[in-house]
């Protein structure tokens, strides 16, 4: 999909990058542009030492972005070194480029990861190849969820402003940032900024039990997941998780949203299986509905807002989220009113209503 935020690189910068990152002996002997992505330009190189490696470089500085993707490719590196312990199967990180010397840009070289993204060949998979797959995803994503933030701090690790010593704190901060990106695109939501953030100021304090900042992708769409081709004799497996610029340090169940954004992963019997097989933990019950109707409403407003600064091409896209997204917001809203106010037992109320106070109230009160 074509995206105003992908850079363009032609063949003597690319060159000029991979000298900046592993010296003058080491040259490009192949290249390609990768087209899947929707943000990130991507080149997979083979090198002169022999090495197959993927380029990925940043915006550049006049794309207009979300608040939230300020110096994204930080947080990319972020995760890839976090996540390095786990044992989870990742492209290795080779080389990160904040320098900007030869481009006004950040830039990352990962190892390649052998074959497909699994959206590519999802038409072609048995069921119970599915099955698997989501299973050993499960397991991975347990994995994943041991990981904490040495600093203590949730939400995203690159932007300073969307990041606090609580979990509440910052997704009031990051949904609050939503409703801004919002005004300032020009993008019409559903429901008035003042609505969206009086009523996640009622709703947020459900998330005061996530104590420990844990090690969130949020992007993991079947697009992000190279797996092994499948063969009639051998059934296809996980080959590694990419993209991980989209981090956040925060509540593991928020990661079922970026799993199937239109749809239920924390519902889907062998991806739980996965997960609890691998000593995950899911919060199910009334706390736990109450925490992924928050995280869908963002998810939501993510996508629709997302449209207008990326400047997407794809017709079809463009409008099944222009009609998609406004009725999953106010389905996330209206299941607020299922659940009515939060138990006094589910939360600690104080200090947390007033750290909430002093992240949404300057938004409510600049309006």
């Amino acid at each position: 999909m074509e995206s105003l935020t992908k850079r363009r690189l032609e063949a003597d910068t690319l060159d000029a990058l991979i000298v900046g990152a592993f010296g003058p002996q080491v040259g490009i002997t192949d290249r390609r542009e990768l087209s899947d992505g929707f943000f990130n330009a991507a080149f997979r190189l083979l090198l002169t030492d022999g090495r197959d490696v993927v380029l990925k470089a940043s915006p550049p500085p006049g794309a207009a972005l979300l608040t939230y993707e300020r110096d994204i490719m930080r947080a990319e590196v972020e995760f890839f070194e976090a996540a390095a312990v786990t044992g989870v199967p990742l492209p290795e990180l080779l080389h990160a480029g904040f320098d900007r010397r030869v481009i006004d840009g950040d830039y990352v070289v990962l190892s390649a990861v052998a074959g497909v993204t699994w959206d590519s060949v999802r038409g072609e998979l048995e069921e119970s190849s599915t099955a698997a797959l989501r299973r050993e995803l499960g397991g991975y994503l347990a994995r994943l969820h041991r990981v904490s933030n040495p600093r203590g701090r949730f939400g995203y690790p690159a932007v300073p402003e969307l990041s606090a010593p609580t979990w509440p704190e910052a997704f009031a901060a990051m949904l609050g940032a939503l409703v801004d990106d919002a005004e300032r695109y020009g993008v019409a939501l559903p429901v008035s900024g003042d609505e969206l953030l009086s009523v996640v100021r009622r709703h947020v304090p459900v998330l005061a039990g996530v104590a420990t900042p844990a090690l969130v992708h949020f992007d993991l769409w079947p697009g992000n997941i190279l797996i092994t081709p499948p063969t009639a004799d051998t059934p296809p497996r996980i080959n590694g998780l990419i993209d991980g610029e989209r981090v956040i340090w925060g509540d593991p169940l928020m990661e079922f949203v970026g799993v199937d954004v239109f749809g239920r992963a924390d519902r889907d019997p062998d991806l739980r299986a996965g997960y609890l097989d691998a000593d995950g933990t899911i919060v199910d019950g009334d706390l736990g509905q109450r925490r992924l109707a928050l995280y869908h409403l963002y998810m939501q407003l993510l996508l629709l807002i997302e449209v207008a600064p990326r400047g997407y091409s794809d017709a079809g896209y463009v409008g099944y989220v222009s009609d998609e997204c406004p009725k999953r917001i106010l389905a996330a809203m209206a299941s607020w009113a299922d659940f009515g106010q939060p138990d006094s037992a589910e939360v600690t109320q104080a200090p947390l209503l007033a750290s909430l106070s002093r992240a949404i109230s300057p938004r409510l009160s600049d309006r």
